[in-house]
């Protein structure tokens, strides 16, 4: 038996495909593949799927987070939302730092500074981060955002709180 949510989401799931176009059906498809990914453990959190990032450390110790450029994170300008963009630095950093941490602790933003070069376009956005200085409660990090060009379109310093795991 169907509960009243699930009956409501049915409803307005079939309203918005009656109405929709070819890209906003994309941009659902995009948000339901996200979803199912999370559901089987694939992300930590709802934006991670949302943004499908990738995530690997380089040879270098950087820490690389990638997205794919996709309708559901542009503008009205047709370039990625600059909100996005610091998304992806501060979800670059903030990984970083907390894959660093042992085991019983967490970091959390408490500050960033974001300079945004030129516009994302093509197909996928990179940011690279790495740690410049820690500390016992506060790591400070930076990372840069690249297009398919490999030119710098954004870039942040970040300062991150380290506190006890809940």
């Amino acid at each position: 038996m169907e509960n009243n949510l699930s009956h409501v989401l049915r409803n307005e799931f079939e309203d918005f495909l009656a109405q929709s176009s070819k890209e906003d059906q994309e941009v659902l498809s995009s948000f339901l593949r996200g979803l199912r990914e999370k559901q089987k453990g694939n992300y930590v959190s709802y934006i991670g799927s949302w943004l499908e990032t990738e995530r690997r450390f380089l040879d270098d110790g950087t820490y690389e987070v990638s997205i794919p450029i996709k309708p559901s994170i542009m503008n009205a300008l047709n370039i990625v939302h600059g909100g996005v963009t610091a998304t992806l630095l501060d979800t670059t950093m903030g990984s970083m730092v907390n894959l660093s941490l042992p085991k019983g602790q967490v970091a959390v933003t408490l500050d960033m500074k974001v300079n945004y070069i030129k516009g994302g376009t093509g197909n996928k956005l990179r940011c690279q981060g790495e740690i410049i200085s820690r500390g016992n409660k506060v790591c400070v990090t930076e990372a840069k955002v690249f297009n398919d060009e490999n030119k710098v379109i954004a870039l942040a310093t970040g300062t991150f709180y380290v506190l006890p795991a809940k």
